[in-house]
């Protein structure tokens, strides 16, 4: 509980800071969720023109890319900002800041970081869920509700670890530009239903980068669909799982990394 205070009060601080200028706020909310609004239309758009997408319909190719970026913005409240700019910390020695305060240091990190910019796509990208929803007549009731929540969880925990990975490196080679547009092309790939692909690449985002289960193998829970490439229909559940066991990961990967930083002395 003593955690949860503190994060709300970052959050307010940054409220605070966004009330100051709230034109400019407004303004990159509204770029940003026209943005992925345009994603979405280009996307059902593309699908829908060739009627689907190795038996994926266009609303089912928009739920796809629904989940992926609802999940990916909620990550991106908590972890975008704070490890985007970890490179930047420790370039300049503000990272010993963190190390300073009395409290977990990847806490810290994460609540001072927190983010505002993500209220635009979250707003354009859950209005896209709930008519996708509707266009498929999937039922909106408790049990599908909490378990899109339970879901939706897991995945932003696998896009949180996905942003610890591609950053943490900088721990080492100060800069990772290479690993951040890795993980920009990765998430290229579960745009579209990953049964498109060769096998090596299907085997290589289940097993090796599991990112295929932030919404291909969970979104046929809804759609009752078994497209599992030949694996066990199970994996339409393990998205927590895997969310919860990367997310760990990333998180022992952190402090390796603090024990290699070397203070910069200013």
């Amino acid at each position: 509980m003593e955690y949860l205070s503190l994060y709300l009060d970052f959050v307010k601080i940054k409220l605070k800071g966004m009330t100051e200028y709230p034109g400019a706020f407004w303004a990159e909310s509204i770029a940003k969720m026209m943005g992925w609004a345009a994603n979405l239309i280009i996307i059902y758009l593309m699908v829908f023109r060739f009627e689907n997408v190795f038996g994926w319909s266009a609303y089912e190719v928009l739920m796809l890319y629904s989940i992926n970026a609802t999940s990916y913005s909620l990550a991106g409240f908590l972890m975008f900002d704070a490890f985007g700019m970890l490179s930047r910390h420790i370039q300049m020695g503000t990272f010993d800041e963190m190390l300073t305060k009395p409290m977990n240091p990847f806490l810290y990190l994460c609540f001072k970081g927190f983010s505002t910019g993500y209220i635009g796509n979250l707003f354009s990208t859950v209005t896209a869920l709930i008519v996708c929803f509707v266009a498929l007549n999937i039922p909106i009731n408790f049990t599908n509700i909490f378990y899109l929540i339970f879901i939706i969880i897991g995945s932003s925990l696998i896009h949180s670890a996905m942003f610890m990975f591609v950053n943490i490196p900088v721990f080492w080679i100060v800069k990772a530009d290479a690993l951040l547009s890795l993980r920009w092309a990765l998430d290229e790939f579960i745009r579209y239903p990953i049964s498109i692909y060769d096998r090596w690449i299907q085997v290589m985002l289940t097993f090796v980068l599991p990112i295929a289960f932030i919404n291909f193998y969970p979104v046929q829970h809804f759609l009752k669909k078994d497209d599992f490439l030949g694996f066990s229909p199970l994996l339409a559940h393990l998205t927590p799982v895997i969310g919860i066991v990367l997310f760990a990961l990333g998180y022992i990967f952190f402090f390796l990394g603090v024990r290699n930083y070397k203070s910069t002395g200013s």
